[in-house]
């Protein structure tokens, strides 16, 4: 089946009138379109939702990082209660805990103790908050409340996610596992791509890039649900001053932290420019989801090395690896590697340059019956 948004006609090679709806999701059985007609209808939709965005507001610093207003202090500090630990990241902790005002279990999600005063660390987590609240979309998990807790410690709930993350499906398969070797076949791993390629769009369309998309952030749920979790790293710019109008410079604020001063991220999967703290822009998160989809079709990660500044000089000085030669026994489509390739370009002008256009590709291959299919 195919999801197709529009809010035009198309017509297929059988003379058949296909209506696409923004507001709905449309499904074609596969077997009604095919070849050059299910060409044409997938590049109808992408081009027609790249004009449908244009105009879309962009999400600047200044309403991400903004100091927590005094008044988000809870006064009710029972609203939160059972609460169990779900897991202890690095910087924080996640539990899940029961809201009695809407009664439901949530997302409880607070920096460790150790980080609770540190600026920069505030910063990046009310802006985690924020920029996963803002960005509304199917596969990111919406955001309840953001605060002071009892002890005056920031805080948000969210959505309590369950599921598998990719990293575990994909230990799972590695390690020859059949379960998971029976429940997620390549066709299934290359929806979840798309579905984490659909967030990234709409968020590059709103002038965030995530910036640590890796197998660990991505959860599948067991109804068919992909969610791109853990914003706190993205990158988001400054809102640029209006043409005319004098520049003042804005009050030293304790908790400011530039988006340019530095890249954090996961090695394994950060771009080259990311590693040199260049510029960046969309393209870095490109390079990531194609570090994933060389993951997929090797069983192999696409950095190397046995420390961190090894790793990076293998980015930034040799040439990215082709699958089907360091993964020789494995049957990989040339039309995926061919994809997964111009995706982990060293050069960002090299990659393909946008999102969307992934998820065309990727969409071509899945949906043509194995017949049609390039092998």
């Amino acid at each position: 089946m195919m999801r197709a948004r529009c809010a035009h006609v198309v017509h297929s090679d059988n003379g058949a009138v296909w209506r696409f709806e923004r507001s709905m999701s449309c499904r074609i059985p596969r077997h009604w379109v095919k070849g050059e007609a299910l060409v044409r209808i997938i590049k109808h939709v992408t081009t027609s939702f790249l004009r449908s965005t244009r105009t879309v507001p962009q999400i600047y610093l200044n309403e991400t990082d903004a100091s927590l207003s005094s008044a988000a202090q809870m006064v009710n500090n029972t609203r939160y209660i059972y609460f169990s630990k779900v897991a202890l990241g690095g910087k924080c902790v996640i539990q899940s805990c029961k809201d009695l005002h809407l009664g439901r279990t949530v997302c409880h999600k607070t920096l460790r103790p150790e980080f609770a005063d540190d600026p920069q660390e505030k910063k990046l987590f009310l802006r985690e908050a924020r920029v996963t609240a803002m960005l509304q979309h199917p596969n990111t998990a919406p955001v309840y409340e953001v605060g002071f807790d009892k002890h005056g410690r920031y805080f948000f709930t969210m959505k309590l996610v369950t599921g598998v993350t990719l990293r575990e499906v994909l230990d799972g398969l590695i390690s020859g596992d059949k379960a998971t070797a029976a429940a997620w076949d390549l066709e299934r791993l290359i929806d979840v791509i798309i579905q984490v390629g659909q967030v990234l769009s709409y968020a590059h369309t709103y002038g965030v890039v995530h910036c640590d998309v890796k197998p660990e952030n991505i959860v599948a749920g067991g109804f068919g649900e992909v969610l791109l979790l853990d914003w706190g790293l993205a990158d988001v710019k400054a809102q640029p001053a209006t043409s005319g109008d004098e520049v003042e410079p804005e009050p030293e604020d304790e908790n400011a932290l530039s988006s340019k001063a530095s890249h954090p991220g996961t090695p394994l999967y950060m771009s080259p420019e990311q590693f040199a703290g260049g510029e960046l822009d969309h393209r870095t998160d490109i390079y990531s989801l194609g570090a994933i989809l060389f993951e997929i079709l090797t069983g192999q990660q696409l950095a190397w090395g046995d420390t961190i500044d090894e790793v990076m000089r293998n980015m930034l000085n040799n040439s990215p690896p082709t699958p089907s030669v360091i993964a020789a026994d494995r049957n990989i489509p040339k039309a995926l590697e061919t994809i997964c390739l111009r995706c982990i370009q060293k050069d960002p002008q090299h990659r393909i340059q946008t999102v969307l256009e992934v998820i065309h590709e990727l969409l071509y291959w899945m949906r043509l019956d194995a017949a049609h299919r390039p092998v």
